[in-house]
């Protein structure tokens, strides 16, 4: 299934670079997300089965499915699961053929060039060109929005940071999960200020807090020579101010 998975994902970038307008095209793009969202919450669910055994089980993915098969309990949910998916995907890699798309690993030099390409597509359109529909991706933008504009009880719980993490497979639909809810209305209406930054690979922590400052409509004069006074720019343009802040495409802890 991730071999497969690869593959495919390859094959969806060349999709994406061509931005074809035929509907069948579209409608394979949307299969092959949904597998992949499925993929993820299988993986997901392996997860939570090794979590209920307790924090001494730390394993990678290969180990975590393979527990998940080996036990009795979980081992006929999952595999019908994997089964059904794995079936979707000999489809899915079937109708691949019949619309020509290309296998982009196979051209190191273009692979830099989509990357870049996406990335720039993903901070410059909005989340309806994109492409990808579906119950679940509504139903999780839902659930979200509803989480982060939540009334808090007392003022000490409304002062406090939330975090939530969005994490999958390369081309699953992360980044538009995200910009679904960043554009929403109710998040518009519960969010003063509203900050959007694609982190990718190569990132410095002054380019981010410049841009982090350009979002917030900081102040542009004072000086940005340091770190420390980024930051404190940074603070001063949010003070006051429940403000949303979304990191894109991150590789790199550090750069939360």
């Amino acid at each position: 299934m991730g071999i497969k998975l690869v593959d495919l994902n390859r094959f969806l970038a060349d999709a994406d670079k061509r931005n074809i307008r035929d509907e069948s095209v579209h409608s394979w793009v949307r299969g092959l997300r949904n597998a992949m969202y499925d993929a993820t919450n299988i993986i997901d669910l392996c997860q939570l089965k090794v979590v209920e055994r307790g924090p001494s089980w730390d394993m990678g993915c290969f180990n975590l499915l393979l527990f998940c098969m080996r036990n009795p309990l979980h081992a006929h949910d999952i595999g019908n699961h994997n089964k059904s998916l794995n079936k979707r995907l000999v489809d899915i890699e079937k109708h691949s053929k019949t619309l020509n798309f290309i296998n982009l690993a196979s051209y190191d030099d273009d692979m830099e060039k989509v990357e870049s390409y996406l990335r720039t597509r993903r901070e410059m359109m909005g989340e309806d060109e994109l492409g990808v529909v579906g119950e679940k991706i509504e139903e999780d933008t839902r659930n979200l929005v509803d989480l982060l504009t939540k009334k808090e009880k007392n003022v000490h719980e409304h002062k406090k940071v939330m975090v939530y993490a969005i994490v999958g497979v390369g081309g699953i639909g992360k980044t538009t999960l995200a910009k679904k809810i960043f554009n929403h209305d109710s998040i518009k209406q519960e969010f003063q200020k509203r900050i959007w930054l694609s982190v990718n690979q190569e990132f410095s922590d002054v380019d981010l807090l410049e841009r982090a400052i350009t979002r917030a409509e900081g102040n542009h004069q004072a000086p940005r020579n340091t770190k420390d006074t980024l930051e404190r720019t940074l603070k001063e343009a949010v003070e006051g101010c429940k403000t949303l802040l979304v990191m894109d495409d991150v590789w790199d802890h550090h750069a939360w």
